[in-house]
């Protein structure tokens, strides 16, 4: 059985799925080079049809991750063409009017004079764009969308159908994840289909859902701090979660009274305590004059307390102590350490890129569920994510087609069929190695394959990489690669949770902060580790064994390979363009390396 599924709005992603397992997804940004890109991700599905070979009639399913659907977000591509000056434009000229005066403002009026904006026109939809989520509008789109897809691909529109936003992060969360027999799985985002947080009972063959609720607000409240500390809300939070440990105590606490009554937990659900008007606006007011790093301390703290408050409810009134987790808020790893230490809790796990860009792997697990339960078919057909490597690969005749004609081997040099120990021995010498190789990772983390490699016991490392090759705020933590073998040599991890993903932060150990100083958060000395298994990854394996090998230390440092602004690298091209414009000192690509002077 053959199922295509796609997730259409922010960070728009494909999957594809074939007898049960994952064997293609990734997202429409790294083709497009656009972050976060919305839309109908045309590249992303012609990628995985002409890869695997599948003609539009072996399809068995096209599932379309949610219902509802906004066509006036899906004309303005919304989170790849906002800046911060537009989203505050938005709090003013739509919310305010909305939400203090009680006057309607046309959302898209608003915008549709930007010429630097991209606009979609995948959808006949102008017709559409007078309101803002007005229920017929969304049914007309619905239509419009299944009729469009329908003509694209070359599939009968009978076999196209949509699942909830709800049930593509609820069933990615439970498949997705090694746990299987009865589990607690939650979800917690900004917004679904029809909520906002959900609380369900889980097996390989039943769900039972326990609590539902649209008040659970932790995702919006964090967007719009990040806002109001002049960073892009829906991409920039990891950046306020990376902050959050700079703060002062004292000017925490003062922040954190701002955000203590909003939200409470109520049997199963978060909902509001005290709601404001608007939230923007409220915390707009009633921050003012605060310092950013307590108000970033105190926001992080806020959603860890509220988080653990509500899943130890959860695992109390269920007596389940296996949990999974899933949705944007899933992607905050400070959150998810303070979930693991709770005293009742056994087994968690949050599967990579838990946020909306993972939608279609949901809605493939959600489509074969329901397959194998109609026929009464075995369940353990559905196989979980054992690794994420889920993308393109390059060859090296493509490799070398594109260094010639970039002319590359005239200035620099230029080595083809080098080892993991050369990589080793250069990473130990204090070089950083960019790695593109094998099939690209699918979602927020690059996990060796797309990732930029260095001696992780070289603190001087975090400046250069921040300052002279991503670009990116000097307060960012990098993250280490650890051998499976080694991990309780570094992380104090007492529930030898897997943390295969780099999903969940842990405390270092005094080895660590020896040997892999240059990986650990500078202020509270957490990582986030990717456990490496040989399995999971053999080539990459190699190279943090040798490195092992010729050091002693038993990982690296591993960050995305990118430059600040841009997607993950996708191939050669996009390898090159980011060697070039920054000052990494050499560039793997399979076993080409290319290194500077």
């Amino acid at each position: 059985m053959i199922i295509l599924a796609m997730q259409e709005a922010h960070d728009a992603s494909a999957a594809l799925m074939k007898d049960g397992e994952i064997i293609a997804a990734v997202q429409e940004e790294r083709f497009t080079g656009l972050k976060g890109d919305y839309g109908y991700p045309e590249r992303s599905i012609e990628y995985m049809l002409k890869t695997f070979n599948i003609s539009p009639s072996e399809i068995d399913e096209v599932v379309l991750a949610s219902h509802n659907w906004n066509p006036v977000l899906t004309k303005i591509k919304r989170n790849a063409n906002f800046s911060v000056d537009d989203w505050v434009l938005e709090q003013h000229e739509f919310w305010k009017p909305k939400f203090f005066e009680n006057r309607q403002v046309s959302y898209y009026e608003i915008y549709k004079g930007r010429a630097d904006f991209r606009y979609d026109n995948t959808y006949p939809m102008d017709h559409l764009l007078k309101g803002y989520m007005a229920p017929e509008e969304m049914a007309e789109m619905a239509k419009i969308r299944k009729s469009t897809i329908s003509k694209k691909l070359g599939v009968p529109i009978e076999k196209i159908r949509t699942v909830t936003h709800e049930d593509c992060h609820v069933f990615y969360a439970y498949f997705g994840s090694h746990i299987r027999g009865k589990a607690l799985t939650l979800t917690s985002e900004g917004i679904g289909d029809y909520s906002n947080g959900t609380v369900w009972e889980f097996t390989e063959s039943e769900r039972k859902e326990l609590a539902r609720t649209g008040e659970n607000h932790l995702g919006h409240i964090y967007q719009y701090v990040t806002l109001i500390l002049g960073m892009k809300p829906a991409q920039h939070e990891y950046k306020v979660m990376g902050l959050a440990p700079y703060a002062n105590e004292k000017e925490l606490q003062k922040s954190y009274k701002v955000f203590e009554n909003i939200l409470k937990v109520e049997g199963l659900n978060i909902v509001f305590d005290k709601r404001p008007k608007d939230l923007y606006f409220h915390f707009l007011e009633a921050l003012e004059g605060h310092r950013f790093d307590g108000i970033a301390g105190a926001v992080q703290r806020f959603l860890e307390d509220i988080l653990c408050k509500w899943v130890k409810k959860c695992i109390d009134e269920t007596n389940l102590r296996h949990v999974v987790f899933a949705g944007g808020v899933a992607q905050n790893i400070k959150a998810c350490k303070s979930i693991t230490e709770l005293t009742d809790l056994e087994d968690f796990f949050v599967c990579p890129a838990a946020g909306d860009t993972s939608l279609p792997i949901g809605a493939c697990y959600f489509a074969m569920w329901e397959h194998l339960k109609k026929n009464n078919l075995p369940f353990d057909a559905i196989k979980p994510l054992d690794d994420i490597y889920l993308g393109p690969q390059f060859y090296n005749e493509q490799i070398l087609e594109t260094i010639n004609r970039e002319g590359l081997d005239s200035k620099y040099k230029l080595t083809t069929g080098v080892g993991p120990e050369e990589i080793a021995s250069l990473l130990s010498e204090g070089k950083i190695i960019a790695r593109c190789s094998g099939r690209m990772e699918f979602g927020l983390r690059a996990l060796g394959n797309r990732s930029i490699l260095a001696d992780p016991r070289r603190p001087d490392t975090v400046r250069k990489i921040n300052q002279a090759i991503k670009f990116r705020d000097f307060w960012m933590p990098f993250t280490p690669t650890i051998l499976a073998e080694r991990q309780h040599d570094y992380i104090i991890n007492p529930k030898s949770l897997k943390s295969p993903f780099m999903t969940m932060a842990f405390d270092s150990t005094e080895l660590a902060r020896k040997e892999l100083v240059a990986t650990l958060h500078p202020a509270d000395l957490t990582a986030r580790p990717q456990v490496l298994e040989e399995k999971r990854n053999p080539e990459y394996y190699s190279i943090v064994k040798a490195f092992e090998k010729i050091t002693g230390v038993g990982g690296v440092l591993n960050t995305s390979f990118n430059l600040h602004g841009y997607p993950v690298v996708l191939g050669p091209e996009e390898a090159i363009f980011t060697f070039e414009n920054s000052e990494l000192d050499g560039l793997l690509m399979n076993d080409i390396l290319i290194m500077r002077g």
